[in-house]
């Protein structure tokens, strides 16, 4: 890249200093989150990038005004602070839900050969309501209101509790986050006698608006060769999401600034995108995809994509979905810059580039491990602040993944074949139908 000396330490503080301290919590469709857009278009211009531009999209909004959770013995019930609402939860009827505690262990089959009609259910792994086979067991379960667990986070803070607008189709059950520790602490209690809980929440979807920001710098011979390059500038109610995914815009900018003052344009281009409401599974990301003509997906090589980079403590992760030859060169690079990272072969659901996936474009996603067992100890929660995220970790991980871009954009011939291998290619399309449900349609959408 010509004159440039890699990530800047100074760029990447004032950045993430303007989203999480100046700007904040960014949750979707909020000010704050047309903030952020705001700011990052702001600074593809002053960078010289063209083509910029937001693109808006209508969602699914959510808002909860009431979530409260009492439990204990029968006229000693203690409320349980930590409780909070999942995202796109409805309401209990007025007065609220009561009954008693009924643990539903994951969901399974089995777990749901017991009484529980009109009780308050206690589900480990929140995730699992996204799978309709789930689903369907708890609505026919008749449950008064169901207690979640986010079993990603095994601690006892507040877990903002995640759902995406497909997942909550004919899902009528109101439903609460309470955190891991709090969860085993209801299910100790209830191996000594009944435990009662009382369920309150009041809720609204309604329509509302969010955005990605594009800009790009157009490719010197083959323009119509486009690789997208990553992050999300939403974050979850209560957090300012330094890390999830600050840190990904913060990436963003910075490979968009190191590639803009390299003197000369690469010579395919680079498309920078930041995406909005990707907290409810990657909604600006997939409706971007779903904008682009059949040409505009087919002339994308490539999708690299950032999400959870910055911690600490912890091991940094690649996973490449797309052909051997993708994955030979990610294994190239990381050695090259003897940048230690686990390089994956596999596909990644959870994040803003398996829609560019479900299409066919072949991807990278980097990550970053924070927990032995490949979790991330601070996932939305308050612990996701500027305490909790590092300069150094993030600067390899612009620099590694400038060293791809280098690669990718300005060879003569593209160093790798495109596409999804066929094997990763089912797995994508097995994944995308079995969890993502995509598409809705905002105008069918339930409105509560």
């Amino acid at each position: 890249m010509g004159k440039s000396r890699g990530a800047s330490a100074r760029h990447i503080r004032r950045h993430w200093k303007v989203l999480c301290e100046e700007i904040g919590i960014r949750a979707a469709g909020s000010r704050a989150e047309q903030r952020a857009a705001d700011y990052i278009e702001d600074q593809f211009r002053r960078l010289g990038l063209e083509n910029v531009h937001q693109h808006r999209f209508v969602f699914p909004g959510w808002r909860c005004t009431t979530c409260a959770v009492r439990a204990g013995r029968a006229g000693k019930l203690k409320p349980i602070r930590s409780a909070r609402p999942m995202v796109y939860g409805r309401s209990t009827p007025a007065g609220g839900a009561r009954g008693r505690l009924v643990y539903l262990q994951t969901g399974r089959e089995l777990d749901f050969r017991q009484d529980t009609e009109g009780k308050i259910g206690l589900l480990i792994g929140s995730l699992g309501l996204g799978d309709p086979i789930v689903k369907k067991r708890v609505l026919d379960a008749r449950l008064a209101a169901l207690l979640a667990v986010d079993a990603r986070v095994a601690y006892g803070w507040p877990i903002s509790l995640g759902a995406a607008p497909q997942w909550v189709a004919g899902y009528t059950l109101p439903t609460v986050a309470v955190p891991y520790f709090e969860a085993v602490e209801l299910v100790k209690a209830a191996e000594k006698g009944p435990v009662q809980v009382e369920v309150a929440v009041g809720a609204k979807t309604f329509p509302a608006e969010s955005q990605n920001v594009i800009g790009e710098i157009v490719g010197r011979e083959r323009p119509e060769q486009v690789i997208l390059v990553s992050g999300h500038h939403d974050s979850v109610d209560e957090c300012v999401g330094a890390d999830d995914n600050a840190s990904g815009v913060v990436f963003t900018l910075e490979l968009a600034r190191l590639f803009a003052a390299a003197g000369r344009r690469p010579r395919r281009t680079i498309r920078f995108v930041s995406y909005g409401v990707e907290e409810r599974l990657s909604v600006g990301s997939y409706l971007y995809m779903r904008a682009l003509s059949r040409r505009q997906l087919t002339s994308v090589v490539l999708a690299v994509n950032a999400d959870n980079i910055a911690g600490h403590v912890g091991d940094d992760f690649v996973i490449v979905t797309g052909t051997p030859a993708l994955e030979r060169l990610a294994r190239q690079v990381w050695a090259g810059r003897k940048h230690p990272a686990s390089i994956e072969r596999g596909t990644n659901w959870s994040s803003d580039q398996f829609p560019f996936n479900i299409a066919g474009v072949g991807s990278v996603r980097l990550g970053r491990n924070s927990t032995p067992t490949g979790g991330n100890w601070k996932l939305h929660s308050a612990h996701d602040n500027l305490e909790n995220a590092s300069v150094p970790v993030i600067r390899r991980t612009i620099d590694s993944t400038a060293a791809l871009l280098q690669r990718a954009a300005n060879a003569p011939r593209l160093p790798f074949k495109t596409g999804i291998a066929p094997d990763l290619m089912k797995e994508v399309r097995a994944v995308g139908k079995h969890m993502y449900h995509h598409p809705w349609s905002v105008d069918e959408f339930e409105y509560v």
